[in-house]
Order: structure tokens, then sequence, then C-alpha cells
């Protein structure tokens, strides 16, 4: 399949040159020199060494894994100050395939780059440079153009990765499965309200797909008699893709520590996530949501056999940004922190436990945990101040890279009856972890961004939603009162990516609200 990944997407940067020279040979106020300084072929001698450092170092700041640094252009003009069709043309070639110029300077053609860009009307950059770097920059934002000025180059590659991720998210389409509504979601209702807003903000379209529709075509059945679709072709399971199912399945069992479920109930999940990664690539998309209670009762989940759960974390560990609970300000909120740390991401259900007067509140006990795992817990916890659970049973294998070697996990079903995979993964192992968390608000507005670190586990040796993991932070109660106006789930990444993250949400005009 041909799902377009996130990891494939650079930031394609043009470096422009602008020179400046004399044909005369004379002296004045912003011209000095003698002999053969005052030469025009010494004007164009330094401004060819000049660009020599110049782009040595803009190829130096530029990381190939973040930038496509396309061909260098220079254009050189003289002290008439005339700039000509032929300049800008030369100058614009190509620009529909840039993101950023990057602007150097021999003397002082500053009008040059400004006319450029106004007819451009891209983004550009320049590092400090003495007088160039000011004037430049209060030129163009002074007329509302996009520009970013440097103090040094580390500044520069830093920021190309908030660049790119603000690519990463226009170049973002998300496959939307919808059963009772494609706005609100019957379970995450604090999620966003207005999913235009989406694509007005951060340019990310969405597709929308009949759940029933996905439903139907998870299956080896007749693709041309599909209950939803009949006379149509649908995208069914077929003989040779069972044969990928079936080694997807093998391996998986055979790479866990513990695997609590019969090969045939594994399978089932499996087969959920390749059918809609089937789906993804149909629809050119390469992020993903699906609804959870509104589906459940259907009850067709339970006539499948199969949850969400294992696709959500196949597709997060190959890089798809995929949520639970038609949550679709969880997903955007992943793709913010996969495009920003190039790593799996997780979520869950946001919790905090404080300590007051020496007693911990108490964690929940119904529904999702046993009394005995969480008075377990209660213990291990002690006294630790700032405790934030966040779980749903959506971990990873992999949490710094999309290629790393899958780490120990376990296999255990999401049902009590025995159906709907999930992996299970031990947190206590990475304690000390720092974590980068965000979440963008209901109407997409704000961002809610924070940093802490694991501590443990919860749920690892349990059935349903309750794998979890517990982080500390800066203060549970300024965590807890921000949160309260954005959002109950809460998705992370492995990683300090704080700054960045805060970075990208103002490039993207979100008000920020750092926990």
């Amino acid at each position: 399949m041909a799902i377009k990944k996130h990891e494939e997407i650079r930031l394609n940067v043009k470096p422009i040159f602008l020179t400046l020279y004399h044909e005369y040979v004379f002296e004045g106020p912003c011209r000095f020199g003698e002999g053969i300084q005052l030469e025009k072929e010494f004007d164009l001698h330094m401004a060819a060494e000049k660009f020599k450092g110049w782009y040595a170092q803009l190829q130096a700041a530029m990381p190939e894994n973040v930038v496509n640094l396309l061909e260098p252009v220079k254009v050189e003009r003289d002290e008439n100050f005339l700039t000509k069709d032929e300049m800008i043309d030369k100058l614009a070639e190509g620009s529909e395939e840039v993101d950023l110029y990057f602007i150097g300077y021999a003397s002082r053609p500053y009008d040059l780059a400004l006319e450029f860009a106004q007819r451009v009307g891209k983004p550009c950059a320049i590092t400090q440079a003495c007088c160039a770097s000011a004037i430049t920059s209060a030129e163009f934002l002074a007329r509302g153009l996009e520009f970013y000025s440097f103090e040094d180059w580390e500044d520069a590659t830093e920021y190309m990765t908030v660049l790119r991720a603000r690519k990463v998210m226009k170049d973002s389409k998300i496959l939307a499965a919808t059963r009772m509504t494609s706005t609100v979601s019957v379970s995450a209702p604090d999620s966003i309200i207005d999913p235009e807003k989406i694509t007005e903000r951060f340019g990310t379209r969405i597709r929308y797909v009949s759940a029933h529709e996905l439903l139907d075509q998870i299956s080896y059945d007749d693709p041309m008699e599909n209950y939803c679709t009949p006379g149509r072709k649908g995208l069914n399971l077929t003989a040779e893709d069972e044969k990928i199912i079936d080694k997807e399945t093998d391996e998986l069992i055979a790479g866990a520590e513990e695997c609590e479920m019969t090969r045939e109930m594994v399978k089932k999940s499996v087969e959920a996530n390749y059918g809609i990664q089937k789906f993804l690539d149909a629809y050119e998309c390469n992020c993903f949501t699906a609804p959870c209670p509104d589906l459940c009762a259907t009850r067709r989940l339970n006539q499948k056999q199969f949850t969400m759960c294992l696709n959500h974390s196949l597709n997060n560990e190959q890089g798809i940004p995929s949520a639970c609970e038609y949550d679709l300000g969880a997903v955007v909120s992943k793709l913010m922190l996969q495009a920003i740390g190039r790593r799996p991401s997780y979520m869950g259900n946001c919790f905090t436990s404080p300590v007051r007067h020496g007693v911990r509140a108490q964690l929940p006990k119904a529904l999702f945990f046993t009394p005995e795992h969480v008075d377990q817990k209660m213990e291990e916890l002690g006294d630790i101040p700032n405790v934030v659970l966040t779980f749903h049973s959506v971990p990873n294998r992999r949490w710094e890279s999309f290629d790393e070697d899958f780490r120990p996990y376990a296999i255990r079903s999401f049902a009590r009856s025995g159906f709907g995979a999930t992996l299970r993964y031990k947190f206590e192992e990475d304690a000390g972890q720092t974590i980068t968390m965000c979440r963008v608000d209901p109407n997409v507005e704000k961002l809610f961004v924070a940093k802490g670190k694991i501590i443990t586990s919860m749920g690892y040796d349990q059935t349903n939603c309750s794998m979890g993991v517990f982080f500390q932070v800066k203060d549970s109660k300024d965590f807890f009162k921000k949160q309260a106006a954005i959002g109950n789930h809460m998705p992370l990444i492995y990683g300090d990516f704080e700054e960045q993250v805060i970075e990208l949400g103002e490039l993207l005009g979100l008000e920020i609200v750092q926990a």
C-alpha cells in the first residue's frame, strides 16, 4: 500500500543570493576603498567568496531528514538600483515547489528581495548579518509578509523542524469513520466542534467514510455484495491479503513476551488494521479516527470480534496518527507531536492524583480497573506529588523513532470474553523518561502544552481500556485547571519537545496554554 507517510515529507528550501556591484570606479558615503577595491571585478570576486562561505554554512545548517535543499539562484544588480523583470523571473522560477526562501546578500539589494517576496508570496528567512537581517526583517514584516530572522545558524536548524511540521499538517488527510455524526463525537464531545476549522487553521483535510461501510468491507465477502453498498465493488480483504495478514499475525504473536489470546482472535484485530489501511490508501489519507462507544452500541464489533485498539497502536507505530473515540482534536494533536518528534504518539484519559494533607486522591476503581490493582498502585505511588495518569490500551512497541527495534510487549484481549487484541507495555521500564504532551481545544484556538516524567505503568496485566502510564508534572493542580478548558484525551510522545511544540502552536496562530 502507498499511504503517504509523514516521515517522507521534507521542507523545500531555496537559497537566493543577491549581489549589488558597482560599474564605475568612485568613492562615496556608502562606498570606500582604493585601487582595485573600487573596481567591478573586485565587487564580483568578493560577492563570489561571500556566497561560497554563506552557502556552505546554509548546507551545514539544513538537516537532510528535515530539509530538501534546492539549487541556489544568484542575481546581480548594479548601483543604479534598477530591478528588472528578468531578475524577478529568474528568482521566481520553480516557486510553486518552494516552501521557504533563504536569503543571502553581497552589499545592499534589499528592495530587490522585497519586490521578489511580494510577487511570489512565499515565506523567506535570513540569518543575522550586519544591517541586512534587521532591515530585511522589518521591511518584510511591516508589509505583512511571512519572514524569519535567526540570530545564528543553530536557531535556523531548529526552526526548520517547526516549519516542516506545519507542512506535514497541511499535507495531511484524516480518514474519519462516522456513525452518529461527522461533527461532535458521542463519547468525546470535548473534541473539535467544527471540523472545518481544522482545515481552516492547519490545512489538514478530512475524508469521511461510513463506519458501517468500513465494517462491511473488513471481511473476505464478495466485494460486490456488501450490505451497505450492493453492486458497488468494495475494498474487501482478498486471499492475497490474507497471506500478509497471517504473516503479520504470527510475527505479532511470536514477538510478544506474553500472549493471552488465541491466534484466531489476534488475527481478527490484524485484519481490522489491514482493512483500515486499505481504506487509508484508497482515500489517500495518512491519519485515522473512528468512534468507540457509538460503534460498540451497534454490536457489530462484538459480532466481528475486534476493537480498534490494536489498529491504533499499529498505525501510530507506522507514522499514521490514529486516535480513539472519533476524537479529531486528539488526531490533530498527535499529528503535531509526531511531526515535531518524528516518533509514535500515545493517548488516553487524563486523571490527576494529588497528595493533600499526606493522603493521595483515590484512583478510579469502577469500570476500567479492578479494586485490587488500584490498591496496589496507590501503595506503589506512595507520597510522590503531582502525579497524573493517562490510560487507554493503545501503547506502542516503538517510542523514540518509527524504525527502532520493538521493545518488549504483551498481547491481551480488550473484552473479558477474549476478543479485541491490545498491546500491553511496561512503562515502568522507562521511569524517568521525559514526555511531551499537547492538545488542541474544541474551538481550535488554544494549544495545551506540558511536560512530565514517567513513573510507572497501570493495567499491564489487565484487560479492557486499563493500560496506562503514571507521570509526574510540575504542578498537578495547575495541570488539572488548564486541561479542564481543553479536553480529556491527552496525546504524548517520548522526549522533551515542549519548546518546539509551543513554537509550532504559535506559528499556527494558537494561544498557548502551558502547564
